[in-house]
């Protein structure tokens, strides 16, 4: 008896507190600032490893109109002279970029670098400070310094959301303010004074102006002052609650009016601002269990799958026990939900996580790449797997001693893997999946869902050119925005590098595109030759491809290279089409030539569609169109010579029946040819 009772005497005296006896009077805040520092110091280690996004730009010349908009600068208001209402970004807030343009200006920064570089760094500090305010809340709620401090690294080791703190000015900091207004929420109505819910009335305002899901906060908040009037006890009581609820709806609605400059002529234009963010008129193709879906038509389960293959799976399967538990407790003293306590604000937390998930599939918001728009998700199901880990982290003994113990293996391992996950994909963490999500899905998850966007990993791909060619200038294509001269894909990098770079707008005068292998319609470039190539879950996520390098002569053929591929060509076959351009099929590849060309016949677009004899050939995203599009300009491929032009498009390595090609311009086809592939 004895004997089979030590081991139990071992385990039962287990907790973490005793690992490191003085750290038990540490603190929690200064423990969880402890480990705040320590993620710091490796984020400014690493922070000129993530290049500047297309929207960076973007939304630091936001700042910048509200800013010349407020001091009346109307020479500043370069892109909008007609002032803010008809700037067409008028409609994103500036809680938060704001704040960055002024330290940018106090600090006197000129450089892009610095600029940029700055804008990385205190945006992952903020969002670090978010994963403090969830420790904190989780502190408070549970009294629990480890689980706080787990709850903390839960939050700060999704491999997306990490890659993103860097250079998403505007999802990563909506999801930390949103956590703020959470941790702000419990300490309201924990001290149930009238400063505490005009301080979270003020931060749910500004967190409204980043992005309007926060307005989900106001009627909450309400709702619970009403249900604390109804079992107040007294009249002063009473009244307490009515002014402290009152001057909360009326500090947040200040804080919307007030912190965006759009609203001062006419507050009422909130309606047309939310009713512009939740459908947003620019329509985005999504790579989704394998089909093509457009941000206006995304299926119901397109963020709860998102959300489920991007989550560590331990995190994923606490905050599920951790729902489950709120909801078993709520059903068993339902009584207590309406009453003020824990119990009660574990169901806003749930209600935070689910109730956006309702509303953007009722609402058929345009969500696009991925579920980056719905990221502050993530701090409510951190907290359900906090609720979900103090469920299961009660002392006991025998099997439940052992659940303890299995939990703190399934807690470290999930921590473990998101932080490798980290470290081997840097700096690539936002193209993450979870190893759970590889079993689930079927087939390689880099066909079936889209990875990188937002040009977060094309610094790569300008670093791999720099190194490849030493010497002379890059004439790179500035996608994806080639109009938009502003939107400069290089400019994190070092003066002395970017010089070297030509970012240009012009097809005839690029040598190389920097591909984000989105697997959208017309963006394909699996014909064009890629000098470098970087891949992940089974497929492409960084090409650098070198158009040019088709004709095995270097980024710019001379007329002699074109002059005698078109004399062998000739002389070797005859032509499979004859119309605008003559077709011929020559060693495997689709050659067009025309006699006497001149450059406006060179500028519509070339399709060239491929009809295999299996579907089984075709990428899963192209199996419902039935063919295979590698269409392509003639100023990648293609040159002049002796009054003639000639261009090409190589054949792909499967079995296919029928070719289909042709010009269009305009959505009109200018001409067409469909002849058997003969192979």
């Amino acid at each position: 008896m004895m004997i089979a009772l030590a081991p139990r005497r071992v385990f039962a005296r287990f907790r973490l507190d005793s690992i490191a006896p003085p750290l038990r009077r540490i603190p929690f805040p200064a423990l969880a600032l402890a480990v705040c520092l320590l993620f710091a110091a490796v984020g400014v280690a690493v922070l000129d490893d993530y290049g500047v996004s297309w929207d960076g730009p973007a939304q630091r010349r936001i700042a910048e109109q509200n800013a010349a908009y407020i001091m009346g600068d109307r020479d500043a208001l370069k892109h909008n002279p007609d002032g803010l209402p008809r700037y067409h970004d008028r409609f994103y807030g500036i809680a938060f970029e704001l704040p960055l343009l002024l330290v940018e200006r106090i600090l006197g920064l000129d450089d892009s670098r610095d600029i940029y570089l700055t804008r990385h760094l205190l945006t992952h500090l903020f969002f670090i400070a978010g994963g403090f305010c969830c420790g904190l809340l989780v502190w408070r709620m549970f009294n629990n310094r480890w689980l706080a401090l787990l709850a903390m690294l839960l939050f700060l080791l999704h491999p997306r959301l990490y890659a993103h703190s860097y250079f998403n000015s505007k999802d990563v900091p909506f999801a930390v303010m949103f956590v703020i207004a959470l941790y702000l929420t419990h300490r309201a109505f924990r001290r149930d004074t009238v400063g505490a819910f005009v301080l979270l009335g003020v931060v749910v305002g500004l967190a409204v102006n980043v992005r309007p899901f926060a307005l989900l906060f106001i009627p909450a908040v309400l709702a619970m002052r009403g249900l604390d009037w109804r079992f107040a006890g007294d009249g002063a009581q009473r009244r307490r609650i009515m002014v402290a609820g009152g001057v909360f709806a009326a500090s947040a609605l200040a804080a919307i009016c007030v912190s965006q400059p759009y609203y001062w002529e006419s507050p009422l234009r909130f309606f047309d601002s939310f009713g512009e963010l939740a459908r947003h008129p620019t329509l985005v193709d999504n790579l989704f269990q394998g089909q093509i879906v457009r941000s206006d038509a995304v299926p119901a389960d397109y963020i709860p799958v998102w959300f489920g293959i991007t989550a560590p799976a331990a995190t994923l399967l606490l905050g599920i026990v951790g729902m489950a538990a709120i909801l078993r407790r709520g059903w068993r003293t339902p009584g207590r939900i309406w009453q003020m306590g824990e119990l009660r604000f574990l169901f806003l937390v749930l209600a935070c996580f689910a109730l956006p998930i309702v509303v953007a599939i009722v609402l058929q918001s345009h969500i696009y790449n991925g579920w980056r728009q719905m990221y502050f998700l993530w701090g409510p199901f951190c907290l359900l797997a906090a609720a979900g880990m103090h469920c299961l982290f009660r002392p006991g003994r025998g099997l439940k001693l052992m659940r303890r113990m299995a939990l703190y293996g399934l807690v470290a391992a999930g921590l473990g893997g998101a932080l490798y996950a980290i470290v081997s994909l840097h700096p690539h963490q936002q193209i993450y999946f979870s190893w759970l999500a590889a079993r689930v899905v079927p087939g390689e998850l880099g066909q079936q869902y889209q990875m990188p966007y937002w040009l977060g990993h094309y610094q790569q791909g300008l670093e791999y050119l720099l190194e490849r060619y030493p010497d002379g200038t890059l004439y790179v294509i500035d996608w994806p925005r080639p109009r938009r001269k502003e939107v400069q894909t290089h400019l994190t990098l070092p003066a002395a590098e970017r010089e070297r770079f030509a970012m240009v707008d012009d097809l005839w005068a690029a040598d190389f595109q920097i591909g984000m292998e989105k697997h959208t319609r017309g963006r394909e470039m699996a014909a064009d030759p890629a000098v470098y190539q970087r891949r992940a879950y089974g497929g492409v996520y960084l090409t650098v491809v070198a158009p040019r390098l088709v004709w095995g002569a270097g980024l710019r053929p001379g007329e002699e290279v074109y002059r005698a591929a078109y004399d062998q060509v000739t002389a070797a076959a005859s032509p499979a089409a004859r119309l605008d351009f003559d077709v011929y099929i020559h060693n495997d590849v689709l050659y067009y030539v025309k006699e006497n060309c001149h450059r406006e016949d060179t500028g519509p677009r070339f399709f060239l569609h491929f009809y295999p004899g299996s579907d089984d050939d075709l990428p899963s995203y192209r199996r419902e169109y039935g063919f295979d599009d590698r269409g392509f300009n003639f100023a990648w491929r293609g040159g002049f010579f002796d009054g003639k032009c000639i261009t090409q498009g190589p054949l792909p390595d499967y079995p296919i029946v029928r070719i289909s090609t042709g010009q269009i311009a305009g959505g009109e086809t200018l001409w067409q040819a469909d002849f058997p592939a003969g192979r």
